[in-house]
């Protein structure tokens, strides 16, 4: 070890875990400083009253943390002394030389651990709630055309086929876009994307409503779009809000209400609009009247983002987010996508995510068309049923997400979900015929509880698959795969419907489904999230309202974390006022 030029200390080396031994003198004040044990470095003069740790300057300490002290110092590799929550500099020579915990009598171990970066924030709950509420707004705007398009081909003198492209729109930008966005979600974070899908969905609705006129169906179109591309922005965020800012206990549970929240949107979709423009009534005044209160709705939610939303807490929520962060940084996004594509299990996903997801878009676009030829004059009943498959499908996302943060058992519940979508879809298919309308409620809800309850699980699992990718660009692609095949379903079922029967239409699903259960079978278990998540230390803990931003205080170690890094790579490890 080289000599100090600042104090005149000749460096004893401690490595990354801390267990080099040696010791290092100050000739100008003739203090010592030593290894204790292996691990402690303690002032002789001074009896052990105080406690010093020597690091070369090759190494940062970015973090110290003492069970009753609990004081949290970060990037101090220029040299400082630091005493309770006082910092001074002191030197900027070749050592840096920390004094921490003035009554340090006990003997305190020293590992690399890094459960004192993790912490849990009330605010997770703010943010989950927030991005839920804008998903519902776009998701209801999805669906909102498509349920009432009995009503819209006589209102805009357009065909079906039109109608349906308002909604297969969302599904086919979705396609090209989201690798861009996926992109600026990694390199933004989380509120530049919320802000931009936030902004897209409140002018998508204003265009809306200003189409709301016979002869403008062209602007609506454009409203539409503009909706459809916000939804590119908000659509994989859950898993990656998830990720973000709640812990692996909670992970999988806060994914899938996201997902609720974008459920509950569909759900509104498909009730509201045939109550709110029914086909007898004074179509165009409806129509006016629904928009412009979906584009206030839509207004005050961008408020309420510009506003409160942030990007990320100030320490990640647990140590698998933590080891993402250090895994990915200074990695390229071309590199990401190339590391996913060669995920065969992962591959295997992608392929039966979209086919599963892809039936649930087709069955909810034509959903109008498929009981209306069954049952004509039943509009409203159509909304009601639309509702029915999405609120159970709500409660199989809840419930989904809650049985994988107990059980983790990720494969075997995929599997499980995925053979019960098709068991519902073929009950559906053969219920139709039967004639009897409650027969058809009590089935959809089957079908929502367990295709819907699928969209979670395939975020979480795929999570777990391709980690420490970041979770952002997993779910991106799963959407991607999922648009894509919504748009070939419901074009493929439009066609069987309206020119055949509904019966081959759902066939027709029936048939794909069978196919991406088999090939879910074949998808092995390798869950690299929580093997990370394993080799965490027990003790992170919830902030109470008084300590928030302030150093976690560990149940039953003290950590110190030796690294070579920037000041940029410390930034998201810095303090943060409420």
């Amino acid at each position: 070890m080289g000599e100090g030029t600042g104090t005149g200390i000749d460096a004893a080396h401690i490595d990354a875990d801390g267990r080099s031994g040696g010791s290092a003198r100050d000739p100008g004040s003739n203090m010592a400083y030593h290894t204790m044990n292996a691990e402690n470095v303690v002032d002789e003069e001074e009896n052990s009253k105080g406690k010093m740790m020597l690091v070369e300057s090759t190494a940062t300490l970015e973090t110290v943390v003492f069970d009753d002290d609990s004081v949290t110092y970060t990037k101090l590799n220029d040299g400082a002394v630091c005493d309770n929550n006082e910092i001074k500099p002191m030197m900027t020579s070749k050592g840096d030389v920390i004094k921490v915990a003035p009554n340090p009598i006990k003997t305190r171990n020293i590992s690399t651990s890094s459960a004192s970066y993790t912490r849990l924030y009330k605010r997770r709950w703010l943010m989950l709630g927030l991005f839920c509420l804008v998903s519902m707004s776009n998701a209801f705007q999805w669906i909102q055309y498509s349920v009432i398009g009995n009503v819209l081909v006589d209102f805009y003198d357009v065909e079906y086929i039109s109608v349906d492209w308002l909604s297969m729109i969302y599904m086919l930008v979705y396609i090209p876009l989201i690798f861009p966005v996926t992109w600026l979600l990694e390199r933004a974070g989380l509120k530049v994307v919320g802000i931009l899908g936030a902004s897209l969905n409140c002018a998508g609705s204003w265009f809306r409503y200003a189409g709301a006129v016979p002869n403008l169906f062209p602007l609506a179109f454009a409203g539409q779009t503009l909706c459809a591309i916000g939804q590119v922005f908000i659509l994989g965020m859950p898993a990656h809000v998830a990720a973000t800012w709640f812990g692996p206990k909670e992970v999988s549970t806060a994914c899938a209400l996201g997902v609720f929240g974008n459920q509950l949107g569909v759900a509104l979709g498909f009730v509201l609009p045939p109550l709110l423009v029914p086909p007898d009534g004074n179509v165009q005044k409806n129509m006016h009247n629904m928009f412009v209160g979906t584009a206030a709705i839509t207004t005050a939610l961008l408020i309420l983002i510009l506003a409160v939303y942030q990007d990320k807490p100030p320490m990640p929520p647990s140590k698998a987010k933590y080891d993402s962060q250090k895994s990915t940084e200074g990695r390229s996004y071309k590199e990401s996508i190339i590391s996913l594509f060669k995920n065969v299990p992962f591959l295997l996903l992608l392929i039966t995510y979209g086919i599963n997801v892809g039936s649930f878009y087709a069955i909810s676009t034509l959903l109008n068309q498929v009981i209306l030829s069954e049952f004509p004059g039943a509009e409203v009943m159509v909304g009601v049923i639309g509702l029915t498959l999405v609120l159970a499908g709500m409660v199989g996302s809840v419930v989904t997400g809650f049985w994988l943060d107990k059980t983790r058992s990720y494969r075997g519940t995929t599997v499980a979900v995925y053979v019960l979508s098709l068991v519902g879809m073929v009950c559906f298919t053969f219920t139709l015929k039967l004639g009897e309308i409650w027969v058809v409620f009590g089935i959809t809800a089957l079908l929502g509880f367990f295709m819907t309850g699928y969209l979670p699980l395939g975020f979480e699992f795929a999570a777990e698959l391709t980690f420490p990718e970041p979770e952002g660009t997993s779910s991106g692609l799963l959407n991607a795969s999922a648009q894509t095949f919504g748009i070939i379903f419901t074009l493929v079922m439009g066609v069987l419907v309206n020119e055949v029967n509904s019966l081959s239409g759902n066939l027709f699903l029936c048939v794909s489904l069978l196919v991406g259960t088999i090939m879910t079978a074949f998808i092995k278990s390798d869950l690299r999230r929580q093997s990370a998540e394993r080799q965490e230390f027990e003790g992170v803990e919830e902030e109470s309202d008084n300590t928030e931003g302030a150093a976690l205080r560990p149940n039953r170690i003290s950590s110190v974390r030796f690294e070579g890094i920037n000041d940029e790579d410390d930034a998201g490890l810095t303090e943060e006022t409420p």
